[in-house]
């Protein structure tokens, strides 16, 4: 079955865009008839179109596999078929690309792939984590299980992931408003102190210099400075881009004050999370292990856990396979051995990432009441040089006329 993006008039004579699956042109045309539209274009997607998907960037990837695994869970735990879930999914999109993609599946599906399969076709919406829970669910006859197990994990990380960005705002916001006060004073202030100040024949303060000559390299050089900038970023890049210069970044983060604990936490919640949706799925530790490991960009944490499948096909225990690493300390490992020893693993991986998250969550807000009155200080500082560069001047031109 083919999918085509058609043009068309509604009965209030509105033009709307859109796309639909059908087994031929005719076909779609029957059925964009039966919606009362009138057509006016109607073209097949071919292959290259389909490839538009790569394009998406990546925080919207993730945002529309939330929505998609969300909507999933609902309808499959209603009961509804595979198929007929799809195609809600799919009424339900938003986005033509996106729709574009769920309209293939579901056409693969039709024509007996599975499901782990069909959504495997795409991985950059549907990593191996992702596909394995699914595949362990078909096989366990549980699919609307898996789906709600999946739904709460990302549900848990879209939640993560919004607490760490609503720390940046103020901090950023406040650095905007001391740079735009400076900018004031440097561009219209000054200019007028150091004219009043040639007339006269006199020097200038120290601090006055010191900003009027930043500025005058920033404002003559600002093409070098930009040029500059531009070559430093393609180098960063490129280097990053590289396995060594990949492995450097990421280990390079994990030694920033403040920033390690809040990163090494988060993957701690994510490794919880996932592991207990996937060993609660019916997947084994090993392939868990591996599924996990997929989802972190970090190359530090991706050794850290290929140490630990290796130990684990040795015949070592997960918490056992765990300890060779600092990122794992002795009370999580102690809570995973229990849940070893009860064969209740899922459960304590899952109470481990909550108890972590809600440490996280503290330390956040507690990071963002103590940066409110060190940024204060620091646009005070900024501010308070500017002022002072300004107010010598007018010192020094009432000693003039005295």
């Amino acid at each position: 079955m083919a999918i085509y993006d058609y043009r068309c008039l509604n009965t209030a004579g509105k033009s709307i865009k859109g796309i639909i699956d059908a087994p031929s042109t005719e076909a779609a045309r029957e059925k964009l008839k039966a919606r009362g539209l009138y057509l006016q274009t109607i073209s097949e997607v071919t292959g290259r179109s389909r490839g538009l998907l790569r394009s998406i960037s990546f925080s919207r990837r993730r945002t529309a596999t939330f929505i998609m695994t969300r909507q999933l869970s609902f309808l499959l735990g209603a009961q509804i078929p595979v198929i007929n879930a799809l195609e809600g999914v799919i009424d339900q999109a938003d986005d033509e690309e996106v729709k574009k993609m769920m309209i293939d599946i579901k056409e693969k599906i039709k024509e007996g792939k599975s499901v782990s399969k069909a959504f495997s076709d795409y991985p950059k919406y549907f990593n191996q984590m992702y596909v394995n829970t699914v595949h362990a669910g078909e096989i366990s006859g549980k699919l609307d299980e898996v789906f709600r197990r999946l739904s709460q994990m990302y549900e848990k990380n879209q939640a993560l992931v919004a607490k760490l960005r609503s720390a940046l705002p103020y901090p950023v916001l406040m650095l905007c408003f001391a740079f735009v006060v400076i900018l004031f004073f440097v561009s219209f202030i000054i200019p007028t102190f150091a004219q009043l100040f040639a007339d006269f024949e006199q020097t200038l303060p120290l601090p006055t210099r010191l900003l009027i000559g930043t500025t005058e390299v920033i404002s003559k050089g600002w093409w070098a400075i930009l040029i500059l900038l531009i070559a430093l970023f393609l180098v960063l890049r490129r280097f990053y881009r590289s396995e060594k210069g990949r492995l450097y970044f990421d280990r390079l983060v994990l030694k920033i004050p403040v920033v390690k604990k809040l990163v090494l936490d988060t993957f701690k919640i994510r490794f919880s999370y996932t592991m207990s949706l996937m060993i609660s799925s019916g997947i084994g530790i090993i392939e868990a292990l591996e599924g996990t490991r997929d989802i972190f960009r970090n190359r530090t944490f991706s050794d850290t856990l290929n140490r630990a499948i290796d130990s684990v096909k040795k015949g070592e225990k997960l918490s056992r396979a765990l300890s060779s690493n600092p990122v794992f300390n002795s009370s999580i490992l102690g809570m995973i051995h229990a849940g070893e020893l009860g064969d209740r693993i899922p459960q304590v991986l899952d109470s481990i990432g909550q108890n972590i998250e809600v440490d996280l969550t503290e330390r956040v807000e507690t990071l963002t009441s103590l940066a409110e009155p060190v940024i204060i200080v620091v646009i005070g500082l900024l501010v308070g040089f500017a002022i002072l560069s300004i107010m010598l001047p007018i010192f020094q031109i009432n000693q003039i006329f005295m």
